[in-house]
């Protein structure tokens, strides 16, 4: 009993304590050394909190110049349904601007939340950075 009490308030701690300085550190916009590629990484946590900051780099991303911006969710733990929601319209805001949004996703509560935003079919699957900005070309 006690081994389970330790390992969830060991996991709270990292939950509350060590994430937020992890998640301001990896929300960010990267220049992958592709012309015209930008990635935007989304660290751990997309809630409502975060959202206004994140809805800014991915709108600055969007309107940067850029052919391809490519959202990283592939070290997010949680997507709020809104914030999955909002890529729905993000998705057609790059398109209107030129610039198609792509993503790469990796855990599975990433993954339902997007399906239950119904946004996942509006987006391909890619494996890596390497393989969302290889091609400029065709539905992202």
């Amino acid at each position: 009993m006690s081994v389970v009490t330790d390992r969830r308030r060991s996991s709270r701690l990292r939950w509350y304590g060590g994430s937020s300085h992890r998640d301001e550190a990896s929300l960010r916009i990267d220049e992958p050394g592709r012309h015209g590629c930008w990635v935007l990484r989304a660290g751990c946590e997309l809630d409502a909190a975060r959202q206004p900051q994140f809805s800014a780099l991915l709108a600055r991303s969007i309107r940067s110049g850029a052919h391809v911006v490519v959202l990283d969710l592939r070290g997010t733990d949680f997507l709020s349904i809104r914030v999955a929601a909002l890529l729905g319209q993000a998705k057609s805001d790059a398109w209107d601007h030129g610039v198609e949004l792509r993503l790469l996703t990796g855990g599975v509560e990433v993954e339902r939340a997007l399906e239950l935003a119904g946004v996942r079919p509006l987006f391909r699957y890619y494996l890596s950075v390497d393989d969302a900005t290889s091609s400029e070309t065709g539905q992202g």
